[in-house]
């Protein structure tokens, strides 16, 4: 026990000392039973205020006395506060023995149970150590490649594109002698519309959330364009009028090798775009197929990465392959992008605030609006080839 409790103590005791000796100088003056008795209640009562007063004092040396062991004077109950257990322990010592015998003594006093001071154990409902909080929200990343990217661009200012496909034709030219009649070629055209689509969405959130939320602004105007993007890509590639997997080419083996691969699946669809005189300029996979590409071995179990991917850029065949989780995992897209298709923005993605949505007005919401406009024009479904690999490798191995 430090000196400070030490003193303590030892004040207490003369103050005791001093008033039981007042005491019992009446006492010995008193012949009654009943005035004894009455002095005893006396001194009782005026002893209660000290001990109360001496109570208030060790709430505020709880902390640095919860390690002081020491003998235990009666024992100690779990959970209690040193300030209890020595209120207790006092008690029992002047009930038992007088508050004579606290004069000079050296109390050793244990708690049994010690609460460890950790945070959750000190700290109470207030806020001691503020948390840092970082700005903005945390989110995850976006795709890091549009396909709007891969096909050329455009605008219009129309609510229709209107193109010219040559639908199909009958091919006669041959050497003519002289004199010969000339070899007559047939086309047929067709008109295509293309026309003009609108792609949507929108949140609603309070005015506080704006106003309180530190960087909510900044995060909205990032990920509401994200994700109408990510519709824009299903809308690029799969719609059922104008996606380029609707309007393209069914890839159509020519292997029929025993032990082909998906590389073996993707040069050949290489070749069937040159078939039809286009140059292949991308390759469109799901993340996973390009790393079931990755993963291929020979029949020596060693990995063709090295051979196919040159210099750590991924192609096949010269033909660089794009990832997009756009793309169905087990599906490919090979083709000629910037000649074969051509994205028109009639609006460009625009995100807009407002208030005066139904009642939002009246309630202090705000609506977050995003939306474009735009026309696909797939020009040449040939220079597009996509299949499965499922059947493309069933096929080859027939």
């Amino acid at each position: 026990m430090n000196e400070e409790i030490k003193k303590a103590l030892e004040d207490f005791g003369t103050v005791i000392d001093g008033k039981l000796k007042a005491v019992t100088d009446k006492l010995a003056l008193v012949s009654s039973d009943a005035e004894k008795k009455h002095l005893i209640e006396a001194i009782k009562k005026e002893l209660e205020p000290e001990i109360a007063k001496y109570n208030k004092m060790q709430e505020n040396l709880d902390a640095r006395e919860a390690k002081l062991k020491r003998v235990d004077f009666g024992g100690s109950v779990p959970g209690k506060t040193f300030s209890v257990e020595l209120k207790e322990t006092l008690e029992n010592i002047i009930k038992k023995e007088g508050a004579r015998t606290l004069r000079g003594r050296m109390l050793n006093f244990e708690q049994k149970t010690v609460i460890d001071m950790t945070e959750s154990n000190a700290f109470n409902s207030t806020v001691v150590v503020p948390p840092a909080y970082q700005p903005g929200v945390v989110y995850d990343p976006s795709r890091p490649i549009r396909i709007r990217d891969l096909i050329s661009p455009g605008t219009t200012d129309s609510n229709l594109v209107k193109f010219i496909r040559e639908y199909s034709y009958t091919d006669a030219a041959a050497v003519t002698s002289e004199g010969a009649e000339y070899k007559q070629e047939d086309f047929t055209l067709k008109a295509i519309d293309a026309a003009v689509q609108k792609i949507t969405n929108y949140i609603v959130l309070s005015e506080e959330m704006l106003e309180d939320v530190n960087g909510l602004t900044s995060y909205i105007m990032t990920r509401l364009p994200e994700k109408l993007r990510n519709a824009e890509d299903s809308f690029i590639l799969s719609n059922g009028t104008y996606g380029i997997l609707t309007l393209g080419t069914a890839y159509s083996d020519n292997l029929a090798d025993s032990k082909v691969q998906r590389i073996d699946v993707l040069v050949d669809a290489i070749r069937q775009v040159a078939n039809y005189e286009y140059r292949a300029t991308g390759i469109l996979l799901h993340p996973a197929d390009a790393t079931r590409l990755k993963l291929t071995k020979d029949d020596n179990g060693q990995y063709i990465y090295p051979w196919v991917f040159i210099n750590g850029v991924p192609t096949i065949d010269g033909v660089p392959i794009y990832t997009s989780t756009a793309m169905t995992s087990g599906t490919f897209l090979v083709g000629d992008f910037k000649r074969g298709a051509q994205i028109f923005d009639r609006r460009q993605l625009t995100i807009e605030f407002s208030n005066q949505n139904e009642d939002n007005f009246i309630k202090g919401m705000v609506t977050v609006r995003g939306h474009e406009r735009i026309a696909l024009a797939v020009y040449r479904p040939h220079a597009f080839i996509y299949g499965t690999f499922a059947a493309a490798l069933a096929q080859g191995s027939a």
